[in-house]
């Protein structure tokens, strides 16, 4: 899978980042330690991208099991989520609301994707 990052995503990203984070594309279907939700029914994908501390528990995140090299560095993301994805996806910021998407080719693949600092 390739993945990628528009300048202006980079930005945004770049500015709540801070050093020695890890960067998450997470799928939220009730399984890892960020789970806002212990059911998962969804019409649509909910990804968010997560920025977890360098501190944060390496065993807590054996969910994460695919790394993605990027403009950003490694991206973690949970193998099975993978299926809901395009084989070359961008991260990018939508112009008229300046939110965070993922986009393919084929389309939007999630229109509003939240940008969160996570707590060690």
């Amino acid at each position: 899978m390739k993945l990628s990052f528009s300048q202006a995503a980079q930005d945004v990203i770049l500015a709540k980042q801070q050093p020695g984070d890890v960067i998450l594309l997470d799928y939220e279907d009730a399984i890892g330690p960020f789970t806002q939700s212990a059911v998962s029914c969804q019409l649509y994908p909910s990804f968010r991208l997560l920025l977890v501390p360098k501190e944060f528990p390496k065993e807590q995140l054996i969910d994460y099991d695919d790394a993605i090299e990027t403009e950003l560095g490694i991206v973690s993301v949970k193998k099975r989520s993978e299926m809901l994805l395009d084989e070359a996806i961008e991260i990018m910021v939508e112009p008229a609301y300046q939110r965070l998407q993922i986009r393919s080719n084929s389309g939007v693949i999630a229109a509003n994707m939240p940008l969160l600092r996570m707590d060690a």
